[in-house]
């Protein structure tokens, strides 16, 4: 799997993005011809992204907006075509924060959030909560231990 990076990033940050995304298109089997988008917004555009499209007022460090209905809808998709998954926006600031509070690397709070984003992008939801989360943990052993 492909990122398209739009916005502030270091070299790091990417490598370390790209890693997690690998590991987590291993996991899915998604074809490595698909990509999705990692925008950098501010908390502004994040929190007026999430008031439009999720009913809440507030910014966030991820949010994401898939392409496809849910996983099986990818499973249908040519593997040897590129397709676009969706777009995540992140707020650095938030994600920065976030890894302080949790005593992680900035960088290892990207992978958890890029991870995090792609579970929505793959039609996981915080409907299912404990589905997501036990998902999310697995792969983030495996992102963490690899990295």
């Amino acid at each position: 799997m492909k990122i398209n990076f739009n916005g502030y990033f270091y070299k790091n940050e990417k490598q370390k993005a790209i890693e997690a995304s690998s590991i987590f298109g291993k996991h899915f089997k998604i074809s490595e011809k698909f990509y999705f988008t990692v925008h950098s917004v501010t908390k502004n555009k994040s929190q007026s992204l999430n008031k439009d499209y999720f009913k809440k007022n507030k910014p966030t460090d991820v949010l994401s907006f898939p392409l496809y209905k849910n996983y099986n809808s990818l499973l249908k998709l040519d593997p040897n075509r590129e397709e676009d998954l969706g777009d995540m926006f992140i707020v650095r600031s938030i994600v920065k924060r976030n890894a302080e509070n949790y005593q992680k690397l900035f960088v290892e709070e990207l992978q958890y959030i890029i991870i995090h984003g792609l579970m929505h992008l793959i039609g996981y939801s915080h409907n299912k909560e404990i589905e997501l989360r036990e998902v999310e943990n697995k792969i983030m052993k495996m992102v963490w231990n690899e990295s």
